[in-house]
């Protein structure tokens, strides 16, 4: 495969190699549920350039997003409904839709999955069903270019309902919603969600697309 654009200087994906870039010094400049850091690193050419570096060093920088897919008796997946959350978003203190998302925490989950399962019970009062991760290899998606924290994404499928789901946060405010196919591609243009949640819906999509059949 070939990268086409941008002129002279652009590379092929098949000869392209990553330099180093060494990190000469890292310090804590405040921690709370985030940690801010400030990271100096060197460049190829030498010159060393600083950064600020947000991370959850408490959740091993990761977290999970799950897709909540209900399927439609037409066996269509167009057909089917998506469960969303509407969550306050404290960066624009506004609420947001996304999907059930939330911080791996190695004190309680042994995997990935546990974090997903964990999730998908307190935001979005769901459990079972089967879950699939969507990434094909690697260890996370990058969350932002200046943040350490990575996600893994899963779709659910088939999940029901928790009559005991877990306990939210106290600072969580959560709606849950139930959409269509075609009332999610609109929240997910709309501007009004969650990028990892974009991301993760996109990918489900593509998975559903691949893996189920019209009856």
């Amino acid at each position: 495969m070939k990268i086409t654009a941008g002129g002279p200087r652009c590379l092929s994906t098949d000869t392209i190699q990553d330099p180093e870039f060494p990190i000469v010094s890292e310090d804590v400049k405040f921690a709370r549920y985030l940690t801010l850091y400030n990271r100096s690193v060197q460049f190829p050419d030498g010159q060393v350039h600083d950064f600020d570096i947000i991370g959850h060093p408490r959740a091993n920088f990761h977290f999970c997003v799950t897709f909540p897919f209900h399927p439609a008796l037409s066996g269509n997946w167009q057909d089917g409904e998506v469960t969303l959350v509407r969550e306050f978003c404290q960066g624009i203190s506004e609420l947001v839709y996304c999907l059930p998302t939330g911080a791996f925490d190695p004190t309680k989950h042994s995997t990935y999955e546990d974090c997903a399962k964990a999730e998908l019970s307190e935001e979005a009062l769901l459990k079972g069903g089967t879950l699939v991760k969507l990434l094909d290899e690697g260890v996370g998606v990058p969350e932002v270019k200046w943040c350490r924290n990575k996600f893994t994404p899963f779709i659910a499928l088939e999940p029901v309902l928790d009559e005991q789901p877990g306990k939210r946060d106290l600072e969580e405010y959560i709606q849950v919603v139930r959409v269509n196919i075609l009332e999610l591609k609109k929240i997910m243009r709309s501007g009004a969600m969650l990028l990892p949640s974009v991301t993760t819906c996109y990918w489900a999509m593509e998975y559903l697309s691949e893996n189920t059949r019209a009856k």
